[in-house]
């Protein structure tokens, strides 16, 4: 009788295993034809994806398999294995990832699509049409993992770490993700160039002590200066040894010569220059800032309030975030003209956020308006 009992045992725990094999060869499979879908096969890269993919695949348990279901994971492995080799997706590369992830996970028969759901998946088709381009090259190695993980939200109600969050807050969610990405390599960037851009400008203060010292009319004149035009092309500055501390600044910031940044800031409008030098004068408090919100968005956002001496809401501190981590890429793309207008009122919106942001912080000064021109000429 024992001995039956004992045979009985045996098989009863030999289901389980048999249970978890079927599931783990399923999900093998699922992962084999997310591959085609998104024809990585075709990838450069192929090999190193796959083989990686192939190995995270063997590390998930039963309970994960039957938590998320066998896409999410396929999907993870792939976000997972481009993070392991660096592997950067092109653009259109990222949307097909987010379109396989939301056609095998969202829309299913037995689940509803809301409105709500539509337009976050919107949202994000939207922000990679945006802003992806405009990333740095960590951000668009973790824009799968990040999509993976909106999804695993929309459909299972948690990311793929366990982190359960609701729906109405996955947009939030979505941003923190980018800005913890981002502020990570951001940091170390700007607090070189940042102390780099220090020296010069302290150089610079020693140098116009000097100048001060000497009579005035024995005081270089700007370059050019017997051409009008050229002093409305710099409109704001008054001096070329103003002129000159900004590419000195723009030169430690960039890492471009000096020639080609007088090249390109002779091409800059007059009110883009008065930002470029809003920024370069205040260089060394974004590179505080950007210190804060890498260790701590919470010390970030009372540090502000207290200079500012009022709150900022959720949606102005991710503003403000998001403009701290790009600022060596606005200056960039304000030197090299990529800013381009768009719409009946000639306003790049990209442009138009990163600039709200350094407004909000008080590191950049907002455009005059014309009514207040107006007001001040009568």
């Amino acid at each position: 009788m024992k001995k039956n009992n004992n045979e009985s045992n045996r098989k009863d725990a030999q289901v389980p295993q048999a249970d978890d094999e079927d599931l783990k060869k399923t999900l093998k499979e699922t992962l084999v034809r997310s591959i085609q879908m998104l024809k990585l096969d075709h990838h450069n890269n192929n090999n190193q994806i796959t083989e990686k993919a192939f190995q995270f695949i063997q590390k998930f348990t039963s309970k994960q398999i039957k938590t998320y279901g066998n896409w999410i994971l396929a999907l993870n492995t792939i976000a997972d294995s481009c993070l392991a080799v660096k592997q950067i997706l092109s653009q259109s590369e990222v949307y097909d990832f987010l379109t396989v992830a939301v056609a095998t996970n969202i829309e299913d028969e037995n689940r509803r699509r809301t409105k709500a759901i539509d337009n976050t998946i919107f949202w994000v088709y939207r922000d990679i049409m945006t802003n992806y381009q405009l990333s740095d090259d960590k951000l668009k190695i973790a824009y799968p993992k990040i999509i993976v993980d909106v999804i695993a939200i929309l459909a299972k109600g948690l990311d793929t770490e366990g982190k359960k969050v609701a729906k109405y807050n996955i947009e939030s969610y979505y941003q923190i993700r980018k800005l913890n990405i981002s502020t990570a390599s951001a940091s170390t960037t700007i607090k070189a160039a940042a102390t780099a851009a220090s020296i010069a400008t302290i150089q610079k203060e020693k140098e116009k002590k000097e100048k001060d010292e000497i009579p005035s009319s024995t005081l270089l004149k700007p370059k050019g200066s017997s051409k009008p035009s050229r002093n409305e092309q710099y409109h704001h500055i008054s001096a070329e040894e103003e002129k000159q501390e900004i590419i000195d600044n723009l030169n430690q910031i960039t890492g471009r010569s000096k020639k080609l940044l007088e090249i390109s800031f002779a091409e800059v409008q007059p009110t883009d220059i008065r930002r470029l030098r809003d920024l370069c004068a205040n260089y060394n408090k974004l590179q505080k800032y950007c210190d804060l919100v890498h260790s701590s968005e919470e010390k970030f956002k009372l540090e502000i309030q207290k200079e500012l001496g009022r709150k900022l809401t959720d949606y102005q501190l991710q503003h403000a975030t998001n403009s701290i981590r790009k600022a060596r890429q606005y200056i960039e793309n304000l030197l090299d003209g990529k800013f381009v207008p768009h719409g009946s009122y000639g306003i790049n919106h990209v442009k138009h956020n990163l600039e709200y942001g350094y407004q909000l912080i008080g590191i950049m000064q907002p455009s005059r308006r014309k009514g207040v021109k107006e007001t001040s000429k009568k």
